[in-house]
């Protein structure tokens, strides 16, 4: 038994909350604290940064990544007053605070349980924040409005408690309605993605469901269908009874090999879906036809809503670190030009609903849009970085640092960069900045220059979803991070080629990176 299954047989998760509190009201010095019970306060959402000692990031569920205008407040509130003023837009939709003493953790929590934020089971081996379509009930192409089903999904997941606090691994879900792929299914355990069948004589609008997907550690896989296809109504039972047949039977012995993906290489997807259907009861129908039509857009810039006269803002939210500043200043925007709503995107930028036509002018004349612009360049559109060794002990690089300046200097340069080309930067082999379904991927990596040790990247080439779903493939290793303005620029004008004139680059040797048996815990960021 590895040691974080016997941490779990000892005590559940959950039962830390009393020690938790404990240890906030006497104040007790974070290495005194039993690195069990360190590990089960990611069961509630705290995590202990060793590279920051004594501080916490604390990750919040924010379901299909949809906030109030008075949530967001509330978060930069907190932000402002314990967490250093800035907080982060993850690849999940959803957001982490920074820089947090353990006394306070106790009455943020209750601030943000009176704002009806959660911040429970959102770190290890649980079922993660649910992605949804940022524009679901607004895009007018979407097959139907998923949010209903996403809320279900999060409400059946905590009501469950216990029954699910024990995964062998994390378990990421996306569900979307619309016909944009806006959850990214194919980097998901289990992602729903729209679909009609002929069911009975008519037809039926529903999902088709992928299953194994996962990015991060050494063997990444895109998930793969399971030929199955669902009513809206069979949606929440299909996802308890897969994760009571991962729960019970995927792998916990080797931590790195326990997520689905490695069940899915065991028994393959026909087995899966026959446990799936007799653990449901049901025979469920094959896979109905595809409604999906691309990868999901940006959802930067103005764009007309299904309701007639009202229109979605996208603002960009540089590498995803936002300001409290800004953040209050984009739910007072919410409030003051559309209904007090905001959405969060799987690329850490933030989307303001409901805006009436007259009321654009004078939106785009606010100065809040000067920094978080609607309508970037095409270098900043989909750059994704995730928290970096600022904030993360795994990662080997500052990539929120690295990106910004990348696209400082790309910007600097006149490159012009294709629209849709994504560029992903992953500090370590978890891959939470998802490099390995971008067009130019780069995860972080060390070397040795003369007698000190520096920041460098490998570098991955072609990665995509879709119809071809592809992972990106590494062409470089040990590029330094002055070399990569370059690099980047090369690979454009080159159409991403599989090869770059060495000369191009500096490039220095180093040790090979960790392999994913060195891999203890879950990613971070994602």
């Amino acid at each position: 038994m590895n040691k974080f299954e016997a941490l779990k047989a000892e005590k559940d998760g959950l039962d830390v909350w009393p020690d938790l509190l404990r240890y906030a009201d006497e104040r007790t010095p974070v290495d005194a604290i039993p690195e069990d019970d360190l590990q089960r306060m990611k069961w509630y959402g705290v995590f202990h940064r060793p590279q920051k000692p004594g501080t916490f990031m604390m990750r919040l569920r924010i379901t299909g990544g949809r906030l109030t205008s008075d949530q967001a407040r509330a978060i930069a509130a907190i932000a402002r007053d314990f967490g250093g003023g800035t907080c982060d837009i993850t690849t999940r939709q959803n957001l982490q605070l920074r820089d947090l003493l353990l006394p306070d953790i106790p009455g943020i929590i209750g601030r943000l349980g009176e704002a009806g934020i959660s911040t429970r089971q959102t770190g290890m081996d649980n079922v993660r924040n649910f992605i949804g379509c940022p524009l679901a009930g607004i895009d007018g192409m979407e097959l139907f409005d998923s949010t209903p089903l996403v809320d279900a999904l999060a409400a059946a997941h905590l009501a469950a408690g216990k029954e699910f606090s024990n995964l062998p691994r994390k378990f990421n879900v996306s569900i979307a309605g619309c016909r944009d792929d806006c959850g990214d299914a194919q980097s998901q355990d289990l992602g729903f993605v729209p679909a009609t069948r002929d069911i009975g004589g008519r037809r039926v609008a529903g999902f088709n469901v992928l299953v194994g997907g996962a990015l991060g550690g050494t063997s990444p896989r895109l998930a793969s269908p399971l030929d199955v296809f669902v009513t809206p109504d069979q949606v929440v039972p299909l996802f308890l009874a897969l994760l009571r047949i991962y729960r019970d039977s995927g792998p916990r012995d080797v931590r790195t090999k326990a997520r689905l993906k490695w069940l899915i290489a065991e028994w393959g997807e026909e087995r899966l879906r026959d446990e799936l259907e007799r653990e449901m009861g049901i025979q469920l129908p094959r896979a109905g036809l595809d409604e999906r039509l691309q990868v999901a857009g940006d959802h930067l810039g103005i764009h007309p809503q299904r309701q007639v006269g009202l229109n979605y803002i996208g603002l960009h939210v540089p590498v995803g670190r936002i300001t409290a500043e800004d953040l209050e200043g984009v739910a007072r925007l919410a409030d003051e030009y559309g209904r007090g709503e905001l959405r969060l995107t799987v690329d850490q930028n933030v989307v303001i609903p409901h805006v009436p036509d007259a009321s654009l002018s004078a939106l785009l004349a606010e100065p809040l849009l000067e920094r978080l612009k609607p309508n970037p360049s095409n270098i900043w559109r989909h750059l994704v970085a995730c928290t970096g060794n600022d904030y993360c002990h795994f990662s080997l690089i500052d990539t929120k640092r690295h990106a910004y300046q990348l696209g400082i200097e790309l910007e600097r340069k006149g490159v012009q960069v294709p629209r849709g080309t994504r560029i992903h930067v992953s500090g370590c082999i978890h891959a939470c900045g998802k490099h390995h379904i971008a067009d130019i991927g780069l995860q972080g990596t060390n070397i040795r220059l003369g007698n000190r040790v520096d920041e460098a990247a490998d570098v991955f080439v072609g990665g995509r979803l879709g119809e071809e779903p592809r992972l990106a493939s590494r062409i470089l290793e040990n590029v330094h991070w002055e070399d990569l303005p370059v690099l980047v620029e090369a690979l454009v004008r080159q159409r991403f080629a599989q090869t770059v004139p060495l000369s191009l680059l500096k490039l220095e040797t180093k040790s090979s990176p960790a392999s994913d048996d060195a891999v203890e815990t879950e990613e971070v960021t994602a």
